[in-house]
């Protein structure tokens, strides 16, 4: 695999530009050029560490080679990669590969949380008043299903999944407040801007990604990891999807068990409610 890799246009304008890169940009291109499967999965923060550069050495690199910047240059390495993975004899049943992928998806971000970690996080649910979650995209979705969740069992929270109405949301919020921040690169500009607009005014930051290493990671109080990593064509992956969701359903089960008689009453209350809408 890896021979047919490097066969193909993986290294895009690497090597024509390499008589002219820095010491550092250098010690950037091994690293690419070594492990091309999976820095496509990396963050740039993740990256820099790795190469023992700096993200703005990253930054130049990729605009050096013909790129806007780390996103697109990673968005190129997936698109070469899926016209040889795509030739490739795949001998595996479509549902057994989608099952296989999935569960794997659970037990790697089961060996992933940490559980003083995420009863921190339960107990902060448990005692903020002003708890708003921001989530774009995908992410967006599951940000409204952690809302349908602890909604259910009396637990208000605000859902705020436009960019602009989050960085106005952050203006507002104090140290009264508690962000719940869902990303799986943990670089989305978006978010990231409106955490860091929100830990200037005090609030408390709980980041749900999977990436330890990530503008997000280093604005916020407490990170839930999830297991599934996305290259730039996978967005909004089945496997991202639901890492979130088993975090997300750890969370609100936690909740759920801090006062079960209020929590059962309130979720009987809400069935009973809805089920007026039913014919």
């Amino acid at each position: 695999m890896t021979n047919k890799l490097n066969n193909i246009k993986v290294s895009f304008n690497m090597d024509q530009f390499k008589p002219n890169y820095t010491k550092s940009e250098l010690k950037l291109y091994d690293y690419i050029k070594e492990h091309l499967e999976t820095v496509m999965y990396n963050s740039l923060t993740e990256l820099s560490e790795r190469c023992a550069v700096g993200e703005a050495t990253i930054l130049r690199f990729c605009r050096k080679i013909g790129f806007n910047g780390y996103q697109d240059f990673k968005l190129a390495i997936a698109q070469e990669l899926s016209v040889v993975k795509a030739t490739q004899q795949d001998e595996d049943h479509l549902i057994n590969r989608i099952k296989n992928n999935t569960l794997k998806a659970i037990e790697d971000t089961f060996d992933a949380v940490d559980e003083g970690l995420l009863k921190k996080a339960i107990d902060w649910i448990d005692s903020y008043d002003e708890i708003i979650v921001y989530g774009v995209g995908h992410s967006g979705l599951t940000a409204l299903d952690l809302q349908s969740k602890l909604m259910r069992v009396g637990k208000n929270v605000q859902v705020v999944i436009d960019p602009h109405f989050q960085i106005m949301r952050s203006c507002s919020a104090s140290e009264r407040t508690l962000i719940i921040a869902i990303s799986i690169t943990g670089s989305t500009k978006d978010i990231v801007d409106s955490v860091e607009k929100a830990k200037e005014n005090k609030a408390k930051v709980i980041a749900i990604t999977s990436y330890v290493r990530s503008p997000l990671t280093k604005l916020s109080d407490i990170v839930l990891l999830t297991s599934g990593k996305e290259n730039p064509l996978d967005g909004g992956s089945m496997v991202g999807k639901v890492s979130q969701l088993f975090v997300i359903d750890l969370l609100c089960t936690g909740y759920i068990m801090k006062d079960m008689d209020k929590a059962q009453r309130i979720k009987k209350e809400a069935a009973e409610a809805v089920t007026m809408k039913m014919y």
